[in-house]
């Protein structure tokens, strides 16, 4: 969630823009700030918030597609479509 306001990060459990990023460990001393969506709702700065994204999403590129000379651990496949029956309708078996 984007924060741009006292109210909106009295909301989140913050009581001061002194509370130190949990990223980069400066304060967070103006605004926009971002809340994140994990249990803990953690406050980041926006350019923090947008570094730990990216370094995610590196992260998972790299796991997924790893330099030469490694291999792939996983390969990720769509699941086969289930047939499809002739007039749409289910057969029921019952007494």
């Amino acid at each position: 969630m984007l924060i741009v306001n006292n109210d909106q990060l009295c909301l989140a459990g913050i009581v001061s823009l002194e509370e130190p990023c949990d990223y980069c460990s400066k304060t967070l001393a103006e605004y926009p700030l971002i809340l994140s969506d994990e249990a803990e709702q953690t406050i980041y700065h926006a350019a923090c918030a947008l570094q730990l994204a990216t370094e995610i999403l590196v992260d998972l590129f790299t796991f997924f597609h790893p330099p030469v000379p490694y291999t792939r651990l996983f390969t990720l496949t769509a699941p086969e479509p289930a047939p499809r029956r002739e007039g749409g309708s289910y057969a029921v078996n019952g007494s």
